[in-house]
């Protein structure tokens, strides 16, 4: 916000909204890729989602949401290779080594109004693609956030 001493952060106003019941789906499967669809109903539920709202059968749309969710980012990677966690929205790229921190990037993206899309890399695909992804777009801003890569945004 423009203040007497130029600009200035904004006072917030009000809370941030709640997440909708798929952004929350999408959050808590890429925290927990292993999850049942009755571990994300539970889930819900817990966090005062009022899954009977939904028009159908809940589980089974919680479960073509999940299988949507699976298609997207696939987690298919040899399991010795480190992966990464890329969120991309906007003008911005967050690379992550843990889905949870990846999922609450997402979440606070998308409380902001931006669409956030999430990828799921092994470490050394990303290290090859980085540099490709800075060339193809100067001006995206891309934060790296794993331990030993804290370069911050480039």
């Amino acid at each position: 916000m423009p203040g007497p001493n130029g600009s200035q952060p904004a006072e917030p106003i009000g809370v941030a909204p709640r997440l909708t019941m798929w952004q929350a789906v999408r959050q808590s499967w890429l925290a927990h890729p292993d999850w049942t669809v009755a571990e994300h109903l539970a889930w819900l539920d817990g966090e005062g989602y009022d899954t009977a709202s939904v028009t159908g059968e809940p589980a089974e749309l919680i479960g073509r949401w999940v299988a949507g969710h699976r298609r997207s980012v696939p987690l298919s990677l040899p399991a010795d290779e480190p992966r990464v966690y890329v969120v991309a929205g906007g003008d911005m790229v967050a690379v992550f080594d843990d889905p949870g921190s990846a999922g609450a990037h997402i979440c606070v993206m998308e409380a902001a109004g931006i669409t956030a899309e999430a990828y799921t890399l092994s470490a050394s695909k990303w290290e090859h693609a980085a540099p490709i992804v800075r060339i193809a777009n100067p001006r995206l801003v891309i934060t790296d956030t794993r331990s030993g890569h804290a370069d911050g945004p480039s």
